[in-house]
């Protein structure tokens, strides 16, 4: 049956209670609030009921079953004792400090239930309860009443619209599981029910590690997985969380959050409901070009979270990095196997994945060849062959001359290692299983990181069991294994990144407000500039007479644009000229003021905007958007006419430094230009990378911003040139 969220009818609602002074939820020995809410002591459970098919029942049943050594108070009116349990008859009843909370009455009562928790120090509460704001106007009332409550009473909850929670150290089974799987390393948080089901599954199908704790967060209205991987991450028993995230209620949060966790804890997401709805029309490019799926994939990969593609990849992932050592990043893979057939897949998928083969060295051949024999494949993908049929210990002796050689970083070992015995007879049983315990040996000696696959993984064998306790993981599939190796090595890579420290959001006076709407050329560069970012030699005019005079005092043939709010596609409507001199100044002025008069309904309130032709150069894109989930995000890639077709940008959440706008640049296929590709001149890249980065901490101070829109920006040997910019305001 499908994991839901059930409303105990139990025989009798808790009493009402006077409303009370809020004051911060308790600590109980050195533990905050949500400490004690992800690792329950006591579990009161409110709406206790005895009857068998209600929550209220299972989850007594549930904490019994599991072995919980722990208080437990069911709370009913009516008292007496469930499965052999003590009633309580009231939550003031409760003994002080009690760490959870289970919350089994309807939505209604929720909020005078969690004001009396509070008055008992209740730390935290687990609400099952649905009817909040996930049914809109319908439950409008009842998540204001929750929200209160929460402010009034200091309790931390999970929830509501929750599955459930449970942490495999304690044995606190919040959930009702009908097989709690072992305690391990991988803590899980997420959005739907059915998913705890699906993680919990696939760690018995590959004898994965287990985990800390899984928690359905369900609404998100109080703790959400921006302070819970905080929380999870400072616990010994967490080294790696899994998230399955359908949405962020605060994506800056979030992101904030993760930046600080990854660097210590990994972080591996499962998205859902990444399809293009949502894309709004916009003013600009921008939002055109700046589609959800893609800001969200960037922003989130930009701030160390490993994201994963497909379900079946997210426990086995983030297994791997909970256990498994990091490659150097600078070196390649090797492919160590038992047969063709698999070596060549291995090898596809390490391409897809975009990791390189290591290239061996003549002598590390040479040395292989002495193991397997002249007539060995011992390039890369290296195939043992019948050597593993005749020697077990084969495999480790190959991993141990790679390890020496200096291109390797990892080894992926696939085929059937651990399994001659099923696939020929028991006789090959005890050297498996002496190789499998040298393996880890040797994994442990080595800093060479080992992932291995096996297509009889399903079947097993203890020998692999001793792998996984010797933190070597083995997996069924190769496209998994490789999705493995791929997210150590994406991993190692953001740690390894200096990037310094961006500036931090301003806030307060340090604020500037866009007025809704598009905004004149002229008015849009003022704001940039004020916010220190270059816009380029330009000035405003207001009639053909400074017009004139502006492109005398620039001293060059200069481009003149209609400056209005009113104008969005100046080309379109007759509003831009280029190579206008002192002597064509106003007619071109008198042009334009035509075109402006000739619109329906006519353009009246308009200017005119000054700037000096541009050499040639690369035409380059930088924008930004604020982003509905993750706030402000800056934008680059291919520009021109071509910014859209091209569909060459690279995204980062706002503000980042001039070193992380040159890995955005080198993202994009627009970088080869700027290399000095063909008859492209070579671009001052540093300049570039100056440039975003400022415009990245100037839209990070924009309140009501919508979209910029920077396009062209003309990129030369010796300068950037910002040629075109629109700036709207929400």
């Amino acid at each position: 049956m499908a994991l839901g969220t059930l409303e105990d009818d139990a025989t009798a609602a808790v009493p009402g209670i006077d409303k009370a002074d809020g004051r911060p939820a308790p600590t109980a020995g050195g533990r905050t609030a949500l400490d004690r809410l992800v690792e329950p002591h006591s579990v009161a459970i409110v709406g206790a009921s005895a009857n068998p098919d209600k929550r209220g029942y299972q989850i007594i049943k549930a904490l019994k079953k599991a072995g919980y050594a722990h208080a437990i108070y069911p709370v009913n009116p009516r008292g007496g004792s469930i499965l052999d349990v003590p009633v309580v008859t009231s939550i003031a009843e409760l003994p002080d400090q009690v760490d959870v909370a289970v919350i089994v009455r309807p939505a209604e009562e929720v909020a005078d239930i969690l004001i009396e928790c509070g008055q008992r120090g209740v730390a935290g509460a687990v609400v099952l309860a649905h009817g909040f704001r996930e049914r809109g106007d319908q439950g409008a009332e009842a998540e204001r009443q929750l929200q209160a409550a929460l402010v009034e009473s200091g309790v931390r909850i999970i929830g509501p619209n929750t599955s459930g929670m449970l942490n495999c150290t304690v044995l606190a089974d919040l959930i009702g599981l009908p097989e709690l799987p072992p305690a391990g390393p991988v803590s899980v948080l997420t959005q739907s029910g059915n998913m705890i089901l699906s993680v919990v599954e696939d760690n018995r199908s590959i004898n994965g590690p287990g985990f800390d704790l899984i928690a359905g967060l369900g609404n998100q209205s109080d703790a959400g997985y921006a302070e819970l991987i905080g929380t999870l991450s400072a616990r010994d028993a967490t080294r790696a969380i899994a998230i399955y995230s359908e949405g962020f209620p605060d994506g800056r949060g979030f992101l904030d959050a993760a930046d600080r966790v990854a660097r210590t804890c990994p972080i591996v997401m499962l998205r859902g409901g990444r399809s293009a709805e949502g894309q709004k029309a916009a003013l600009s490019h921008t939002g055109s070009i700046a589609g959800a799926d893609a800001v969200a994939t960037s922003v989130l990969r930009q701030k160390g979270v490993t994201l994963v593609d497909r379900s079946d990849e997210l426990l086995p992932v983030a297994a791997l990095l909970a256990t498994a050592k990091l490659p150097d990043v600078g070196k390649g893979v090797v492919v160590l196997a038992d047969g063709g057939g698999h070596a060549t897949l291995a090898v596809d998928a390490l391409s897809r994945a975009g990791l390189p083969l290591s290239d061996l060295s003549d002598a590390t051949q040479a040395r292989l060849r002495a193991v397997l024999g002249l007539g060995a494949s011992v390039g890369n993908p290296i195939d043992v062959a019948s050597a593993a049929d005749a020697y077990a210990d084969v495999f480790a002796d190959c991993i141990e001359i790679l390890a020496e050689d200096p291109s390797v970083g990892l080894v992926l070992v696939n085929g059937l290692f651990g399994a001659y015995h099923i696939r020929f007879d028991d006789s090959f049983l005890p050297a498996e299983d002496k190789a499998a315990e040298r393996l880890v040996a040797v994994q442990k000696a080595i800093n060479v990181p080992l992932v291995f696959h096996s297509c009889y993984a399903d079947r097993k064998p203890d020998n692999h069991d001793t792998l996984r306790r010797g933190d070597i993981q083995v997996f069924p599939s190769i496209d998994v294994a490789v999705a493995g190796a791929s997210a150590l090595y994406k991993r190692a890579q953001w740690l390894a990144q200096t990037f310094g420290d961006a500036p931090e959001r301003a806030g307060g006076t340090n604020r500037v407000q866009v007025p809704g709407g598009l905004l004149p050329e002229s008015v849009a560069r003022r704001v940039l500039q004020g916010l220190g970012v270059s816009t380029g030699t330009w000035s405003a005019a207001t009639d053909a007479a400074s017009v004139r005079a502006a492109i005398a005092d620039i001293g060059t043939a200069c481009a003149v644009k209609v400056d209005s709010s009113k104008v969005v596609h100046k080309s379109d409507v007759g509003g831009v000229h280029l190579g206008v001199t002192v002597e064509t100044a106003a007619d071109v002025a008198n042009q334009i003021s035509e075109s402006m008069a000739g619109q329906t309904p006519p353009v009246i309130d308009f200017g005119y905007l000054v700037a000096p032709m541009v050499k040639s150069g690369v035409e380059l894109f930088v924008g930004a958007i604020n982003d509905p989930v993750f706030g402000p995000v800056v934008l680059f890639g291919t520009g021109g006419v071509l910014v859209e077709a091209a569909d060459d940008v690279a995204f980062r959440a706002a503000p980042i430094t001039p070193a992380e706008a040159m890995c955005m640049i080198a993202e994009t296929r627009v970088s080869k230009l700027l290399d000095g590709f063909r008859s492209f001149e070579k671009v001052d890249t540093a300049e570039l990378a100056a440039f975003i980065a400022s415009v990245s901490e100037a839209v990070s101070r924009l309140d009501g911003l919508s979209e910029l829109d920077i396009n062209p920006v003309i990129a030369s040997r010796d300068a950037i040139h910002p040629v075109d910019v629109r700036l709207v305001g929400k």
